[in-house]
């Protein structure tokens, strides 16, 4: 168990220095995440669902601005208390979301650490000009903040094993029953907030496609695809050139 919960802090690790050492590379995002929890926890398939429907109802998270819920955090330690209690999809994403929400309240204090630590070495390097230190403090820094949350990760997966047995056993059916469904809803509004930014009358058709395919075909997500596919390729080689006038 030990073994596992170490495993899962070290994606959480990995997802939480993205931005700090390598930039947005949109790699601390529940679909990779949680497919990597999944390799490693010996359940890749489940691994992928959960993170597929936590990315649906996280996809619109970006890191500007406001501070958003900890997607990392939440995703890493619901995917892995899931897959090694055997829980649901609909029960991982119940455990998500609160942990995220817990886990942006530690990042505050975790930054407000790592601000007292490091910004008085990373002045100090300013006013010597020294471009090697200031380099340093900004890995340094990423470095502390990473290893804490990994840690309260760790934390939580270990003992949560046997807490989240006895808080979930402890809900009343009508209320699992509730969370349950809530958690099919809020792909869809993830999903809604998305189309909210990128949503184009001219590309209804393909919505609609989209919608028709599996509710009343019955199509897989493969067939969906693939019919995806088909549909861009045509309206891409078949769509009429473009005219434009001179000026």
């Amino acid at each position: 168990m030990v073994f596992k919960a170490f495993l899962v802090a070290l994606v959480a690790f990995y997802g939480r220095v993205e931005q700090g050492w390598l930039g947005q590379q949109m790699i601390a995002r529940p679909i990779w995440l949680c497919t990597l929890v999944g390799l490693l926890l010996g359940d890749l398939t489940q691994g992928v669902i959960i993170g597929g429907t936590l990315e649906l109802i996280w996809a619109g998270v970006v890191q500007v601005g406001a501070t958003p819920t900890e997607v990392v955090t939440g995703s890493t330690v619901a995917c892995g208390l899931a897959i090694i209690n055997s829980l649901s999809v609909a029960e991982a994403v119940t455990i998500a979301i609160p942990v995220g929400l817990l886990a942006t309240i530690l990042n505050e204090l975790n930054g407000t650490l790592v601000m007292m630590t490091w910004s008085p070495l990373a002045n100090a390097a300013v006013e010597e000009c020294d471009t090697k230190k200031i380099w340093w403090c900004g890995i340094g820094g990423e470095l502390t903040r990473a290893t804490l949350l990994a840690l309260a990760t760790f934390v939580a997966v270990s003992a949560g094993s046997v807490a989240v047995n006895s808080v979930i056993g402890a809900i009343p059916d009508v209320i699992r029953r509730g969370l349950s469904n809530a958690s099919k809803l809020l792909p869809a509004i993830g999903i809604a907030v998305l189309m909210q930014f990128s949503f184009d009358m001219k590309y209804v058709g393909f919505f609609l496609l989209g919608f028709v395919l599996p509710t009343f075909l019955g199509l897989n997500s493969v067939a969906c695809a693939l019919v995806g596919v088909a549909a861009a390729l045509v309206y891409f080689f078949l769509k009429p050139d473009s005219v434009e006038e001179d000026d």
